[in-house]
């Protein structure tokens, strides 16, 4: 089964308020209400579009994909890029858990990455 997992994106990118975050984005309280409990019920490609521009992330980041327990399917399966597993650690806590000199090292690594990404 295809899921909306919008949790997984908020928590990484520190967002411990999706809907106080997404009505303050200029969201309706109504679409608010459809992307912070995963509904898809009305959830238009525009609305994603708005959304993935919003989160700086691509659909297949808000995806999940739970294959059914009856399922077999190929491991080499375009969709297994869509399983998620609970180890993505908040970008957030990662850093309040560093020491100052870590801090220092991740700023290089970032920048170096970003720059590299923006050429």
């Amino acid at each position: 089964m295809l899921l909306f997992n919008t949790a997984r994106v908020f928590k990484a990118r520190g967002i411990d308020r999706p809907a106080n975050y997404l009505k303050n984005q200029g969201y309706s309280i109504a679409t608010t209400t459809r992307i912070v409990n995963n509904q898809k019920q009305g959830f238009s490609l525009v609305t994603l579009e708005k959304l993935c521009l919003t989160l700086n992330c691509t659909p297949n980041d808000l995806l999940e994909w739970v294959p059914s327990k009856d399922m077999v399917t190929n491991t080499s399966h375009a969709l297994n890029t869509l399983k998620r597993s609970d180890t993505l650690a908040s970008v957030t806590q990662l850093v309040n858990g560093a020491s100052l000199e870590q801090l220092k090292k991740m700023e290089e690594i970032l920048r170096k990455e970003l720059e590299a990404d923006n050429k």
